[in-house]
């Protein structure tokens, strides 16, 4: 199975009547995050299963993704919200056939999940940029990890 976890793309600045979790992406990270995109689907990425965190960013980012080709559509998954686990992450894929798999979510989450992945625990986790994308392959959702590739977005624009 391949994991791909997909930080969302640049948003708004938090402001004194904007709550975090409406923070809507900028006009530069709808831009940035759809050349991403682009790069990844001219490097065959292709998602059987997108998720995404239920926070605005987030789902707009998921939204580029589909819009872009690399998966039909898209859900929202709580536990890709800041709040969320690994292990509800886990017991979710123990009941996948879904061998692509997109996790749009944050940070510091997604860093800490993929160092988690890989080596069994997490002590700083990885630091995902914005658009930012982690390739895993697992072999079981309770098996460590294989670090495929990591791919900021400067590397992809």
């Amino acid at each position: 199975m391949d994991l791909y976890l997909i930080r969302h793309g640049i948003a708004e600045a938090v402001g004194e009547d904007l709550a975090d979790e409406k923070r809507v992406l900028s006009a530069e990270g709808r831009q940035k995050t759809k050349l991403v995109a682009r790069r990844l689907f001219a490097l065959d990425v292709r998602f059987d299963t997108l998720l995404t965190s239920p926070l605005v960013r987030a789902c707009q980012t998921a939204e580029i993704l589909v819009q872009e080709q690399l998966a039909a559509k898209c859900e929202v998954f709580s536990p890709l919200a800041p709040s969320g686990t690994l292990s509800d992450l886990r017991n979710w894929l123990a009941t996948q056939k879904s061998r692509s798999i997109g996790l749009v979510g944050h940070q510091p989450g997604l860093g800490l999940w993929a160092e988690a992945l890989i080596w069994g625990s997490a002590q700083r986790g990885f630091e995902i940029k914005k658009a930012g994308v982690v390739r895993l392959a697992l072999e079981t959702p309770q098996s460590l990890a294989e670090l495929v590739w990591f791919l900021p977005p400067k590397v992809l624009l």
